[in-house]
């Protein structure tokens, strides 16, 4: 932690010394830069099933088929995704 302190402390430092309008372009790569890390996090949440949360395999067995449906729906995309592009399986 005390390594990102001195970069913040270095980066508020510099930023001091320059004029209003270079201020403003390092702000506007400074919002650039949070846009794209909010893209890249939500293009890689949406491409990776999401997380069963912790219920084992005879849990969700237990549960309404429609809730099983679900949760399992995302796993099962990837599960068809994985036997139509993967070698191993395509071979199957």
């Amino acid at each position: 932690m005390p390594e990102t302190i001195n970069i913040e402390q270095a980066v508020i430092n510099n930023l001091r010394i320059l004029s209003n309008e270079k201020q403003q372009e390092v702000l506007d790569f400074v919002e650039f830069l949070v846009q794209k890390t909010a893209k890249n996090h939500q293009l890689a949440s949406e491409k990776s099933p999401q997380p069963v949360n912790q219920l084992s395999l005879k849990e969700i067995a237990k549960l309404p088929i429609a809730e099983r449906h679900k949760i399992l729906e995302s796993y099962i995309a990837a599960t068809a995704e994985d036997f139509l592009t993967d070698p191993e399986l395509t071979n199957f």
